[in-house]
């Protein structure tokens, strides 16, 4: 059960509404991060944009989805947070996982046929970002095994969303948030892909925006 009571949906700001108006189109369905990310609205509408931009490829526009995927289960797993492994595997399933890659990367992955070298070498660094080892001998040759396979931007890209994972691990772990029904978990795969439009739209109607847009 959640640490404190989620934001009643009877009695809603108009900061909140926006935010959870907009989470539906982007993400397919209200998750209940998000919800309780509502209680502080000003803080979780860029959270949110940046949530979006950094892990979907249609905003940013550099980085494959499944290279993300990976990055994110391997810092989710390591983490331990159920939550966030909830989603994520079922938003690999949707991008076409089977359930024997989703349960290898809590494994031997590097020793795996199911992944590229390409995926290995992301989800090692994520694992070092996680681990925080980036600086000693397993860390500085993850770092140049990156460089093998991913530019600059990518492997800039492939840290954000590890780094943010494990913001949004501790986020969703310490404040106990509930895993949503197993029907509204599988929205997630709706989210595979955004609509930049909706994207724009969600910006431009966010608080630190005119006011008249929200409406």
């Amino acid at each position: 059960m959640a640490m404190m009571p989620y934001p009643d949906d009877e009695n809603l700001s108009e900061d909140q509404e926006v935010l959870f108006e907009h989470a539906k189109v982007l993400m397919g369905r209200l998750a209940n991060a998000v919800r309780m990310g509502g209680h502080s609205p000003k803080v979780m509408q860029p959270l949110m944009g940046f949530m979006v931009a950094a892990l979907r490829h249609e905003v940013s526009g550099i980085l494959p989805m499944e290279v993300k995927s990976l990055a994110i289960l391997k810092t989710s797993t390591l983490n331990g947070c159920a939550y966030c492994v909830g989603h994520n595997s079922t938003l690999g399933r949707g991008l076409g996982f089977s359930e024997e890659k989703i349960e290898a990367v809590t494994g031997d992955y590097q020793n795996s046929d199911l992944f590229t070298d390409a995926e290995k070498a992301a989800m090692a660094w994520a694992e070092c970002l996680t681990e925080k080892n980036y600086h000693m001998g397993e860390g500085k040759a993850a770092k140049e095994e990156l460089k093998k396979h991913f530019s600059e931007p990518e492997i800039i890209e492939i840290t954000m969303v590890s780094g943010f994972f494990n913001f949004w691990n501790r986020f969703t772990d310490g404040l106990e948030i509930d895993l949503e029904s197993s029907d509204s978990v599988g929205k997630i795969k709706n989210s595979k892909n955004v609509n930049v439009d909706d994207y724009l739209a969600f910006m431009n109607n966010a608080w630190w925006n005119d006011q008249d847009k929200k409406r």
